[in-house]
């Protein structure tokens, strides 16, 4: 049933403390059905019956219950109430519930309430995305302060609306099933009319899955102007946020500036409280989120394997214990003054009997929280009160001869993020053109700050001034990824003084070019601005770690001679402490820098990886042992993510959201630097023109525009801002000069062409990319008869004279009788290179490179390693940080990106599937049951972490809707997936490189199914483009899943069953037939093209429409997609069913 309701003024439930009568697996715990995502669920047994409780902290008044049911949904439960979780009453009951959404009114009170189901409808168990208890509390939110909801059913306006079903006013009507969402564009605001003048103490927000990353709560008398932020952030998490504010005004606003997705801005509910104080902390309220999961920690000890992390993980198949003594402790970093209100201990079965809970700010001086010497294990929800960036619980009596151990420790309660979150008082901006109009006074330009993350700014005042604006280059998540420009040279807005000075009220991240301006705005407005100034901001964490290097004086003594040298020093300028340390080192130490296998060779600059995490960790401390201890810098072909493997680039040029580009890449950089990895040989900049090329597959696609834009975003994610800086990993952008124009054979672009190939190399330039990698082919027209690009000086120079490029230069995995005259072409880095290679010698290539070449490389690649901050903290943590890896989030934006780029490109009305419970389908096809082809080499750990094959994921959501799903054959189907396409390959195809179509073995299936006259969906795996003419009249709907990542499976099974709207666009056009590629019985050469390689949408087009493609080109001028004549143009896909 679905019952109208009465308006629920609060969400009761929300991050509470739940228990189930059992869990299906560890994925699916009782806790997912009231964390406010929907994406979580609990399940349970497949048995009845089964229960689903949530604790309310203390007695509420219950007012409606809504269930948001997974496939295996309940028929016949009740709704129950209980004052002390053992005795219940029934508030609801049902013995035809249809599942789906269910919103029920009830009228009961109590402090436990859960659902009993007795009769499931599936063979599974009873499963629910979200539990939610809705009531009014006796009057006040448990949690919120002051009055109940001040902003229900008040005058609601918006930005913009998505459509006239999501206007502004359904996110203040109490209705949890109504939601405001806007146009898919940044900014965007919703605000609210309280009727008059209010002090507003809290600020709720119950977000739908598209939710903002950065937005501000705003208040003002007006409501059209004048508007004060009380809250800012740049990390929201969406789901249901509670946020402590102050402030005083008659309109309330939520401003958006970064989407999470490629939609608008959507919320289910804005509520306002005004008032009294109080929060989500207040005494015996033990409400609030988990705020412990996946953060730092620390223990006094572990056994094995158990790592203190293995506790803060969400997993409850992976534990810490302690070693076997008492007064053992396990300690979290909550990264931020937090308010706790609640800890749950999950204990193995060697418990506690004595413990205490304790909070601090700075981890040395500690006041209580909780003590028991009672405490009887299993798992205990404890309310508590406190307030501190730390938690550690202390134990101090065992209950067995074991030591301490547990599953999960959880804290709840929120954190504040304000001292690391800037305000956003504006988009990203570029700086006025007119500047220098009075002078900024502190800090000096181009000063290093390295004693407070807060530096004061100060600036010469201006007569009349009614405020200043002060404009820094902060890093941010939302820029323009497709905006051409310097990322560094976007401002934001920060702050607004009446003085002249100001000093920032969050901690400045490390960064080396944090650049500034002030604009003096009078009375009417009138704008003046002052010069720009450059500083940089560096404090690191120095790593205390037994590698044999001690601490004097604040930092790493590096060659362990007792002092502390102008190298070792993080307070000196990189210039400085480049120079000192180049000073210092021998010509074999400086030759060294520019190899790989450092492995074996502890004086090597770099490391080829990816490695085990104690493996890497091995290899960093022993360079600490050399005589100068310079660290090397880790890199892999990790193309398409560390741990957590995503779409490659081809893939996400399909998809085009390039804010998710950079989550990607965010996610990437999280992952490495867990464990001291820090460096990727990635992303490609290279444009796919060419149809027989192999690696098309790792590039942005045929369009120089979007991969230009998915370069910047993809960099900027990696380094974790504009710029390189001591929390990124290195991006190495490759291959130089753009093999995308011909392949690894040799690049055929010309004076005109040339132009478009560049486009994502100055992308990725701009957004501070400081490592390029040659390829191995050479340039007709740069280096006309010349070697590979790695060892011409003509190509490198090109790179460094007409690109402006000043970082390494990285060169692939060349033979080591290329080494040294790559080195004397301009290469600073022998990609890979072993120095203990067969006939090869260091004294060798020291004699036959200029010392003036070795120091200028060598120069570039110290300089680098400062830039990362890996002097001063060179390790990760290879016992917890493998715990971080994988989190749920992670695997949920795999998803999405494999979602946005899966393309529908025909459909005769099968899809979305929609065939009764009990109805067959059969899944077949080469790639079906092949978990390689959603990836390719640089992907080593996807299958660890049990990644979907096509028929697995299909059949897991088949079982959710009651269909059956059998492989190759089965009884009566109604519908047949063929998943067909080419399998995993690297360098070369793994078909036949000129004949790209499907083998006829593949077409049989297809045919086979026609002939029966059983719908078909063909699900095709598309690396490459390829002729697909020959089977596309027998596919009732064709889906194309690219190299998707490890969430491909998933991710075409939701589409199959209607979850998501498809959304993909092909990002190269598809051939009508082979000869539009090679005349007949031709090769992979320029003489049997029938293609020009170095032009884009160029399949079928005749010589004038070719020659307008170049003019456009040599024009500077965007290239319409529309030429030639292709079977499917680029972009094609359905965004709909139809």
């Amino acid at each position: 049933m679905n019952v109208t309701a009465n308006a629920a003024t609060t969400l009761l439930s929300q991050g509470k403390p739940a228990t189930a009568s059992s869990t299906e697996n560890a994925g699916t715990p009782a806790s997912a059905a009231v964390d406010g995502d929907a994406g979580t669920r609990w399940s349970s047994a497949a048995t009845d019956p089964q229960w689903l409780q949530v604790d309310l902290g203390s007695t509420q008044d219950i007012t409606q219950v809504a269930l948001n049911w997974e496939a295996a949904y309940a028929t016949a439960f009740t709704i129950q109430v209980s004052g002390n979780g053992t005795t219940w009453t029934d508030a609801y009951s049902t013995t035809t519930g249809p599942g789906g959404h269910q919103t029920l009114d009830v009228t009961a009170s109590g402090r436990y309430v859960r659902i009993y189901g007795t009769t499931r409808a599936t063979g599974y168990g009873y499963s629910l995305w979200e539990f939610q208890v809705y009531g009014t509390g006796g009057g006040t939110q448990p949690g919120a302060c002051g009055t109940d909801n001040a902003a229900v059913n008040r005058p609601a306006t918006a930005s913009s609306t998505e459509n006239g079903g999501t206007p502004a006013t359904a996110a203040v009507d109490g209705n949890a099933g109504t939601r405001w969402s806007s146009a898919a564009t940044d900014p965007q605001w919703l605000q609210v009319d309280l009727g008059s003048a209010q002090d507003i103490c809290q600020v709720s927000l119950t977000w739908e899955t598209a939710y903002a990353t950065a937005f501000q709560i705003q208040v003002s008398d007006t409501g059209t102007g004048n508007w004060t932020s009380v809250y800012t952030t740049a990390a929201g998490g969406g789901g249901t946020q509670n946020l402590t504010v102050s402030g005083t005004g008659r309109y309330v606003r939520m401003y958006g500036t970064a989407r999470a997705t490629g939609y608008g801005y959507s919320l289910w509910e804005f509520a306002v409280h005004t008032g009294g104080s109080g929060g989500p902390g207040d005494p015996g309220d033990p409400g609030g989120a988990v705020i412990s999961a996946y953060k730092q920690v620390s223990a006094s000890s572990w056994e094995g394997a158990n790592a203190p992390a293995a506790a803060l993980d969400g997993r409850t198949n992976t534990r810490w214990s302690s070693l076997y003594t008492d007064s053992q402790w396990l300690q979290v970093d909550l990264g931020g003054r937090a308010t706790v209100t609640g800890v749950s201990l999950n204990w193995e079965s060697a418990y506690a009997t004595g413990y205490h809970l304790d909070v601090s700010d700075d981890a040395t001086t500690w006041s209580p929280l909780y003590s028991t010497t009672s405490g009887k294990g299993g798992v205990e929800n404890l309310t508590v009160n406190g307030k501190g960036r730390y938690v550690r619980l202390t134990g101090t009596a065992r209950a067995t001869g074991y030591g301490y151990s547990l599953w999960e420790f959880q804290v709840l309660g929120t954190v504040d993020t304000s001292t690391a979150t800037p305000p956003l008082l504006s988009g990203p901006t570029k700086a006025p053109a007119t500047v220098n109009q009075f002078a900024l006074s502190a800090p000096a330009d181009k000063a290093m700050v390295t004693n407070t993350r807060r530096p004061a700014l100060s600036w010469a005042g201006v007569a009349g001034t009614a405020h200043y604006e002060v404009w820094l280059n902060i890093s941010r998540t939302d820029y323009d990824f497709a905006a051409p420009g310097n990322l560094l040279d976007l401002y934001t807005k920060v702050a607004e003084p009446t003085g002249t000075t100001y000093t920032p009220a969050w901690d400045i991240s490390d960064r080396w070019t944090y650049k500034w301006y002030v604009v003096a705005v009078s009375g009417s407005g009138a704008r003046t601005t002052s010069d720009i100034r450059t500083f940089s901001l560096y404090l690191p964490d120095i790593e205390t770690v037994n590698d044999g290097v001690a601490i004097v004086n604040g930092a790493r003594d590096l060659n362990k001679n007792g002092t502390i040298e102008p190298y070792e020093d993080w307070r000196q300028p990189i210039t400085t402490r480049t120079a000192d340390l180049l000073g210092r080192m021998t010509l074999e130490e400086k030759a060294f820098q520019m190899f790989y296998n450092v492995q074996s060779y502890p004086m090597s600059g770099w490391h080829f990886g990816p490695a085990q995490p104690a493996d890497l960790n091995n290899v960093l401390i022993s360079t600490a042992a050399t005589r100068l201890g310079i660290p090397p810098v880790s890199a892999g072909d990790t193309t398409a993510g560390y741990q957590t493997t995503y779409p490659l680039q081809s893939a996400l040029a399909a998809g085009k959201d390039y804010p998710l580009d950079y989550r990607l890449g965010d996610m990437q950089r999280k992952e490495e630097l867990e464990v001291g990895a820090r460096g990727t040989l990635s992303p490609l900049a290279e444009v796919g023109t060419k149809v027989l090329y192999p690696r098309i597959q790792e590039g942005g696609g045929e369009n120089a525009d979007v991969a230009a834009a998915q370069l910047r975003a993809q960099v900027a994610g990696l380094q974790g801002g504009p710029e390189l800086n001591p929390g990124s990993v290195l991006a190495t952008v490759k291959h130089w000069p753009g093999e995308g124009a011909g392949g690894e054979a040799g690049i055929v672009y010309d004076a005109v062409t040339i132009k478009y190939h560049m486009i994502p190399f100055r992308a990725a330039i701009e957004a501070g990319a400081v490592n390029i990698m040659p390829g191995y082919a050479g340039s007709s027209y740069l280096d006309p008869g010349g070697p590979g690009a790695g060892d011409s000086a003509k190509i490198l120079n090109y790179l460094r004279q007409n690109i402006g490029y000043t970082g390494l230069i990285t060169t692939d995995w060349l033979p080591s009788g290329a080494w040294v005259n790559a080195a004397n072409a301009g290469s600073d880095v022998m990609g890979g290179a072993d120095p203990g290679a067969v006939g090869f010698t260091m004294a060798g290539f020291e004699a036959q490179v200029p010392l003036a070449r070795i120091n200028d490389a060598v120069t570039r690649i110290l300089r680098l390693k400062f830039e990362l901050g890996i002097f001063d903290h060179p390790y990760g943590d290879p016992v917890n940080g493998p715990y971080r890896f994988h989190q749920p989030s992670y695997t949920a934006l795999a998803n999405q990106a494999a979602r946005e780029s899966t393309t529908l490109l025909k459909n005769n009305g099968v899809l979305p599937v929609k065939l009764n419970a009990g109805d067959n389908i059969v899944v077949a096809g080469a790639r079906a049951t092949d978990g390689a082809a959603c990836c390719i080499w640089s992907s080593y750990f996807h299958p660890d972490y049990g990644s979907l094959t096509p028929l697995e994921a299909i059949r897991a959501r088949a079982a959710k809707s009651g269909v059956n799903v059998y492989q190759d054959t089965g009884p009566s189907p109604k519908l047949a997936v063929v998943a067909v396409g080419e399998p995993s390959y690297t360098h070369a195809t793994a078909w036949v490189d000129t004949q790209p179509y499907l083998p006829p073995d593949q077409l049989a299936v297809i045919q086979n199914f026609k002939n029966q006259g059983i719908p078909v969906v063909v699900v095709l795996t598309l690396p490459r483009p390829i002729v697909i003419g020959d089977w596309n009249g027998l596919a009732d709907a064709i889906v194309v899943t690219y190299r998707g990542g490890e969430e491909t499976g998933p991710a075409t099974a939701a589409l199959l069953f209607g979850d998501y709207t498809p959304r993909g666009k092909l990002p190269w056009q598809l051939p009508r037939s082979l000869d539009q590629v090679l005349k007949p019985g031709g090769t992979d050469t320029v003489a049997d093209a029938n293609e020009s390689w170095d032009l884009p949408y160029d399949l079928g087009a005749t010589d004038a429409q070719r020659a307008e493609i170049r003019a456009k080109i040599d024009a500077g001028q965007p290239v319409p997609t529309t030429y030639g004549n292709p079977l499917y143009p680029y972009g094609a896909g359905l965004t709909g069913w139809n």
